[in-house]
């Protein structure tokens, strides 16, 4: 399979990329479509005096209308995927509290919980596509993940957090073929923390870094690694309000000599305000500028600001509505822009939770390789994407759900690509349709 193709399956299965949920403990996948961690929730398996690990396990099973991302006479199938997850944390203030027999023992808890909070987390997905069609059956895969988030001093003035994720993300490329586009992704981050008690203001210094490889070295053309300095400062303006200032530089390249990825420094200046109008309602505002500075080709030269609403219009429900213009590094391209528009809502009916989400964006990418583009297309590309999101839970017990959940992705362009001496349009519509049990200790 030529580099060309590769490309087109690249971009054709991260096009869309589904936002990533609220979780009450850090997912050990980060995967789009990998269940929601917080689903169930059990009192764990304490090991040591400070330790408790909480296992689960989980199956699924539904329909995929449109497996290789595919125009045209899509492929459909099956699918089965089992979960597997290991958890282990350090015991919250309010656990040693309950175990010790003293609620009111907040100083002791303190002084037992220690100067280092942490979690860690392992998780396997398998998953088998259930079809008649070779190609379909040879996609079936493993991914898996693992990560380690924590904090020193977590009571102190000065603080010192950590945060490591590593996924394998696997997905079949956007036409009939046995060849997969499985990546290798490792985020880093580290905060250095000013967070007096009492005070106004309170800041921070971060750094962090991702490095992203595709398993087959035929796709090595679009490993990359980056690197991100940034400052913040906070200003606790009223009881309610925050005023901050944040500012990153980023140092992007390709890896290894395979790569073919133009390097940047993408910078952001950004300032924004984050306060609640009513008791139910909150709001989110930010502005500043963005700039790549590519190394060759087109670059990025804009304000970049966003806003987000929320509302909680019942005790059991809340709504959510957000606007984002920014730009973002590319594998296919130097970068992509986004004109991005959300709205989210969830609602719990009793042991039921329903919850709904739809995304819609503007797409523009900007420096593809003038030689992968058909005839007319440049590059330049303009895309409509628009997903949409329905899930639902019923918790029989807080360690037992059952879930489904439904998604459906449009991607729509004008821009085609030429590949093997053929014009291969990247445009595909895809639903998802999923159902299944979780569980856990």
């Amino acid at each position: 399979m030529k580099r060309i193709a590769l490309i087109v399956g690249t971009a054709a299965a991260v096009a869309y990329a589904r936002p990533a949920r609220a979780q009450s403990v850090s997912p050990a996948v980060g995967t789009p479509g990998s269940p929601d961690q917080s689903i169930v929730q059990g009192a764990g398996v304490k090991v040591g005096e400070s330790t408790v690990l909480h296992p689960s396990a989980g199956a699924e099973t539904g329909f995929i209308s449109n497996v290789f991302f595919e125009n045209e006479n899509p492929a459909r199938a099956g699918v089965l995927r089992v979960i597997l997850e290991l958890q282990a944390a350090s015991l919250s203030n309010q656990r040693i509290d309950a175990e010790s027999g003293d609620p009111n023992s907040e100083g002791d808890a303190q002084q037992e919980a220690g100067d280092l909070e942490w979690s860690a987390g392992l998780r396997v997905i398998g998953q088998e596509y259930l079809s008649t069609n070779d190609y379909v059956q040879a996609q079936h895969d493993f991914g898996w993940g693992a990560n380690v988030h924590g904090t020193v001093f977590p009571r102190k003035t000065w603080q010192f957090g950590f945060s490591d994720d590593y996924t394998r993300d696997f997905r079949p490329t956007n036409f009939e073929s046995d060849i997969k586009v499985n990546r290798d992704i490792n985020r880093l981050a580290l905060r250095l923390m000013y967070q007096p008690d009492g005070r106004a203001l309170s800041g921070a210094l971060r750094y962090e870094n991702t490095i992203d490889i595709f398993e087959k070295s035929s796709q090595a053309f679009a490993n990359r690694i980056q690197h991100t300095f940034g400052v913040r400062g906070n200003w606790q303006w009223l009881p309610i309000t925050r005023i901050y200032a944040d500012a990153s530089l980023g140092v992007f390249s390709g890896l290894g000599t395979s790569s073919v990825k133009q390097s940047s420094l993408p910078l952001r200046l950004m300032t924004g305000i984050q306060s609640a109008i009513t008791v139910d309602t909150t709001i989110n505002l930010h502005v500043g500028y963005g700039r790549g500075f590519y190394s060759s080709g087109p670059d990025f030269n804009n304000v970049v600001f966003g806003a987000q609403f929320g509302w909680r219009y019942s005790p059991f429900g809340r709504a959510t509505a957000m606007y984002s213009y920014d730009f973002s590094d590319s594998i296919q391209a130097n970068y992509f822009r986004d004109h991005a528009f959300q709205l989210n809502a969830t609602q719990q009916y009793d042991r039921f939770t329903a919850t709904a989400m739809l995304d819609f964006r503007l797409r523009q990418y900007r420096g593809i390789d003038p030689m992968i583009a058909a005839t007319g297309s440049g590059t330049d590309r303009n895309d409509v994407l628009f997903g949409l999101t329905l899930g639902g839970r019923y918790n029989f017990k807080d360690w037992l759900a059952a879930t489904a959940e439904y998604e459906l992705v449009v991607d729509s362009t004008g821009y085609s690509y030429m590949t093997d001496g053929l014009t291969v349009d990247p445009s595909y519509v895809r639903h998802q349709l999923l159902a299944g049990a979780r569980a856990t200790w």
